[in-house]
C-alpha cells in the first residue's frame, strides 16, 4: 500500500496528499492540522486528485452573503432552476431509467 501522506514538489508550504478513506478516518486530526499549522491537503479518490483542503487566510474573513440582496431572490433562483430542469424530464420515464441508460 502506498503512503497517502507525502510532501508536494512545489516550493512554499508543504502539501500533503490524503485519500478519501484516510480523510474519513482522521478528519478531526486533519482539521486540527489545517487550523493550527496551516497545513494544506490534496484530496484523492482512488489515486486521482479531486480537491484541496486549504486554511483560511490569517484574517479569518469568511465570505458573507450580500446585505443588499433581496431576501426572496435566492428562493426565486431556486424555483427558476427547478423549472428549467423540469423541462428536461420526459413523462413516463423514471429517474432510475434515465440513470441506467446513461451508464450503458
Amino acid at each position: 500500500m502506498r503512503d497517502h501522506k507525502r510532501r508536494g514538489r512545489n516550493s512554499g508550504s508543504p502539501k500533503r496528499v490524503v485519500g478519501v478513506r484516510e480523510l474519513k478516518t482522521h478528519a478531526a486530526r486533519i482539521v486540527r492540522d489545517v487550523r493550527d499549522a496551516g497545513a494544506s491537503y490534496i484530496l484523492t479518490h482512488r489515486g486521482t486528485a479531486v480537491g484541496v483542503i486549504l486554511p483560511l487566510e490569517a484574517s479569518g474573513d469568511v465570505a458573507q452573503p450580500s446585505q443588499d440582496a433581496e431576501p426572496g431572490a435566492a428562493w426565486d433562483r431556486f424555483l427558476s432552476a427547478g423549472r428549467r430542469l423540469e423541462t428536461r424530464f420526459r413523462p413516463g420515464v423514471s429517474g432510475v431509467q434515465i440513470l441506467s441508460s446513461g451508464r450503458r
